[in-house]
Parts: structure tokens; C-alpha cells; sequence
């Protein structure tokens, strides 16, 4: 794995290397064999296996061509020029709005790698709650585990998800750091600016847009990413990079959404009395049909998606069809306590959080929004 030989690239000058043409040629390779789809949809059952084993063939060639191409480029470096290639690729993925899905699907693409050992592997006890916590994947809370002494026993299939999140959380990290980096402006234009071209035409299967369309009186258009309270970003970003929040943090997050784009000054409580709204109370059925779309495509990168269950728990969340009223979205002081419903780890309050009329997520959005009309004025 190329993060295991920073020590040998990270003293390239990678701003000349990213305005080198045939390294941003390799770059765009590099993520179209990664985000290659090798699971084609096709209408007709009979034809599957014909264009899976043309499509696999297509992969293959691709892959071929690519391997060549670094090895030509390289000079015959087959070890650190792939690393500085996979190295400059993920610079720019970092500084794209497709940053999460690209930590999911490289995650996936080391995963893949690693053998799985026959019978139990033996994962020290530390080790393993260090990856459990920080992923907060239900399949690893430590209470579900076979643990003999210090050691904590997984079947192929927790060593499979083990797995996948150890390296997710790695890759994260330096993502992570890549972003928060402090920078001058003109650099990260560049960086922003080479990653557009480096994405340009690569087919992204997943809903990878932050932003909201909002109708109200008081503001009509799409919501800036930053218009959106900590938590539910948080909550975005760890859905997007496969990361799998507690049913109660998706709770949250699929009310919000939903009620922030048609009502957003809606609460659980108004006046002292909970309220008791439906979905069709406040949009119409297309519109909760086309949210139930998106919301969807959002959580395709979850690990335990599942198509049917998720449009039915987010009907049930929002009060369509198979329930008759909208369960909310928790309240900030619940955030901060959660009682182990997994919300604590995405409460990452700032300046405005701490305002003492943001007592509620869709709170700090209504903020944002009145202040930008304010402005406007």
C-alpha cells in the first residue's frame, strides 16, 4: 500500500508533479480503473454473464495498458513511481466533492487484497478497539466478539469487515490531513483545479453532492455546504466513505434532509406539544419519491445497504406510507448525551452551535439561511 512509503514521496515538489501532463494522464487512469464499474446493470437477464465477461475483459485490457504506461513513464521504476502516482492521486482526490467516495473505493480496492484466514484470526484486543471505536460499524461493537484472553477471535466474514475498516480509517486520515492543510490560495485552486480535470468524465455511481435544494419564503436555491450544522456534516462525509453511523445517527440525518428542504422551521415540539406531521403534510408525493431517490443513491456506500429495507426505514422515518407521522430529528442536547446512541461522535460544535437559540440542527441551518437573507437585503 502506498501510504506504507510516504517517507520515500513526500519530499517530491508536487506541485511541479501535478502540473507534469503525463502525470495527470496517469492520475486519470489511475481513478478510472478505480472507479471502474464492474457490475454493469443489463435488462436482459440472459445477457449477463455475456457483458460481464466483456466488461471484466475491458477492465483487464485497461489494466494492462495502465501497468504499461507506468512503466514506461516510470523508466522502468515499478515500485515508487506507482506509489507517486497513487500519491498525487490522492492529493487531488482530497481537494474534490468526491473526496468520501474515493477513501470508500480504495478502501475496498485494498480490502480486496488482503487474505482471509481459514477459521478464526486472532486480532489483538487493543488493535481491534481502536479501528471498532473509530469506525463505529455495528458488526464490530466488542460485546458481539469471541475474545479469548487479550485476543479478540473473527470468522472470515468480521475479518472481512475488519478489514475493509482499518484501511478505510487510514486512508481517512491522510485525506483528512490533506484537506485541513493550511495552504495558500493559489496552491489550492490549483489542487482544486487539477482535480476537476483528473475527475472530468469519471462515472461516479453515487450521490457524492452535499447540497440541499430549498423552497420557503424566505430562501429559494441550493444550501451551501457550510449553511449545514457540524453533526450532519460529519454524518455526510462518514456515510459517503463507507463508514456506517448508528441507525439513530441515520435517523437524524435522513429527517433533517428531508425536513430542511420542505419545512425547515418544522420541530419535534412547537408550543409544548409534539408534532404530529406526515411527509405528505409538507411535500407532495413526487417530491418524497424523488427524496427517497437520493436519499437512496446516498446510502448505496454503506457497507450493509440493502435497497428495499433502507426505502423502507426512510418512509418509516419520514412519515410515508408505512408510518403516519415524521420521528424528528434529535435535539442538540441529545447529541452531546446520547446515551450510547452513537450521535456524540458526530457533535463537533462551533461558534455557532454554541449560540443559545441553536437548540436543534435544522436551528443552525434557519441561522444561516435568515443571515443570508439579511445580507441579501
Amino acid at each position: 500500500m502506498f501510504l506504507d512509503n510516504m517517507d520515500s514521496i513526500k519530499d517530491l515538489n508536487f506541485i511541479d508533479e501535478i502540473n507534469d501532463s503525463s502525470n495527470l494522464i496517469l492520475i486519470k487512469n489511475r481513478l478510472e480503473l478505480l472507479f471502474w464499474n464492474k457490475n454493469p446493470e443489463v435488462s436482459e437477464k440472459n445477457g449477463e454473464e455475456a457483458v460481464d465477461e466483456r466488461d471484466e475483459k475491458k477492465y483487464l485490457d485497461y489494466l494492462r495498458d495502465y501497468q504499461e504506461r507506468l512503466r514506461v513513464y516510470g523508466v522502468g521504476d515499478t515500485e515508487l513511481f506507482p506509489d507517486k502516482i497513487d500519491y498525487l492521486t490522492l492529493i487531488l482526490a482530497a481537494n474534490s466533492k468526491n473526496h468520501n467516495i474515493y477513501i470508500k473505493k480504495l478502501a475496498e480496492e485494498y480490502a480486496e487484497k488482503v487474505p482471509l484466514e481459514e477459521g478464526d484470526s486472532r486480532v489483538n484486543i487493543w488493535e481491534f478497539i481502536d479501528v471498532a471505536a473509530n469506525s463505529r460499524n455495528n458488526d464490530l461493537h466488542l460485546e458481539r466478539m469471541i475474545l479469548e484472553g487479550n485476543v479478540v477471535l473473527l470468522n472470515k466474514k468480521r475479518q472481512s469487515i475488519y478489514n475493509f475498516e482499518k484501511i478505510r480509517l487510514k486512508i481517512k486520515n491522510y485525506v483528512d490531513m490533506v484537506r485541513n492543510a493550511q495552504m495558500h490560495k493559489e496552491i489550492k485552486d490549483l489542487l482544486v483545479k487539477k482535480s476537476e480535470e483528473a475527475f472530468d468524465g469519471i462515472k461516479i455511481d453515487y450521490n457524492i453532492e452535499s447540497g440541499i435544494k430549498v423552497i420557503t419564503k424566505e430562501y429559494s436555491g441550493e444550501i451551501p455546504e457550510d449553511w449545514h450544522p457540524p453533526c450532519m456534516r460529519e454524518i455526510l462525509n462518514d456515510i459517503l466513505s463507507g463508514g456506517s453511523p448508528s441507525h439513530y445517527a441515520r435517523r437524524s440525518f435522513v429527517v433533517y434532509r428531508f425536513v430542511s428542504q420542505f419545512d425547515p422551521n418544522l420541530r419535534p415540539i412547537e408550543e409544548g406539544t409534539i408534532t404530529n406531521r406526515s411527509a405528505q403534510d409538507i411535500a407532495t408525493e413526487e417530491q418524497i419519491e424523488r427524496f427517497l431517490d437520493e436519499i437512496i443513491n446516498i446510502f448505496k456506500s454503506v457497507g450493509d445497504f440493502d435497497v428495499e429495507k433502507t426505502k423502507y426505514y426512510i418512509s418509516h422515518n419520514i412519515g410515508y406510507k408505512v408510518a403516519n407521522h415524521i420521528t424528528h430529528c434529535e435535539y442538540c442536547k441529545n447529541w452531546r448525551d446520547d446515551g450510547g446512541k452513537g450521535l456524540g461522535y458526530y457533535c463537533r460544535p462551533d461558534s455557532t452551535c454554541s449560540r443559545k437559540d441553536i437548540i436543534h440542527p435544522l436551528d443552525y441551518l434557519c441561522h444561516n439561511i435568515n443571515r443570508h437573507v439579511k445580507k441579501s437585503e
